[in-house]
C-alpha cells in the first residue's frame, strides 16, 4: 500500500473510513435487534458497512506503519502516546474483524432461516430463535466493542498530533 494520497500522508485520510463505518453499522445492529423487520431490509447493507470499516481500519493501520516507519527514518523520536496508538491500531483490526464475522454470521443464519422456515430450521439448528439470540448479541457487543476501540484509537491519535506527541 502506498504511504500517500495526492502528495499527502494516506493515514489520516484512510482513518476515517473506520473512524465512521465501523460506529454507524455498531449503531445499526442495535436498531435491528430492536426492529427484527430491518434486519431483512438493511441487514446486508450493514455487513457491508461493517466489511469496508474492517478493510479500511487494515488499510488505516497498514499506511500508519509506513508514515511511522518514515517518521523513525528522518530521525523523529517515536513518543509513547503515539506508540500507544499504533498498538491500538493494531487492536481495532482485531475487533474489526471480529464484529465483521459475527454480523455476518448473524446475517446469515436470518437469511437461511427465512429460506428454510421454521419447521426445518428448527430440525437443522434445534432452537433457532436462541441461536439468533445469541449471534445477535455477540454482534452487538462486538460492535460496541469495536466503537470503543475506534474511539481510543483515534483519540490517541489525536493527541499525538494536536499536542505535539508529548
Amino acid at each position: 500500500m502506498t504511504g500517500s494520497l495526492g502528495g499527502l500522508p494516506a493515514h489520516p485520510l484512510l482513518v476515517h473510513i473506520p473512524v465512521v463505518l465501523l460506529p454507524l453499522a455498531a449503531i445499526l445492529a442495535i436498531v435491528m435487534l430492536f426492529r427484527p423487520a430491518w434486519l431483512r431490509t438493511f441487514g446486508w447493507f450493514v455487513v457491508g458497512l461493517s466489511g469496508i470499516g474492517f478493510l479500511g481500519a487494515i488499510f488505516a493501520a497498514s499506511t500508519g506503519e509506513e508514515l511511522e516507519d518514515t517518521r523513525r527514518a528522518a530521525g523523529e523520536t517515536i513518543s509513547a502516546t503515539l506508540r500507544d496508538h499504533a498498538e491500538e491500531g493494531d487492536a481495532v483490526q482485531l475487533y474489526a474483524g471480529i464484529f465483521f464475522v459475527l454480523m455476518l454470521a448473524w446475517v446469515l443464519f436470518a437469511w437461511w432461516r427465512r429460506r428454510a422456515g421454521e419447521e426445518r430450521a428448527t430440525a437443522v439448528a434445534r432452537k433457532p430463535k436462541v441461536v439468533a439470540t445469541v449471534l445477535a448479541s455477540l454482534a452487538i457487543l462486538a460492535g460496541a466493542m469495536t466503537t470503543v476501540s475506534v474511539t481510543i484509537t483515534g483519540h490517541n491519535g489525536a493527541k499525538s498530533v494536536w499536542e505535539g506527541d508529548k
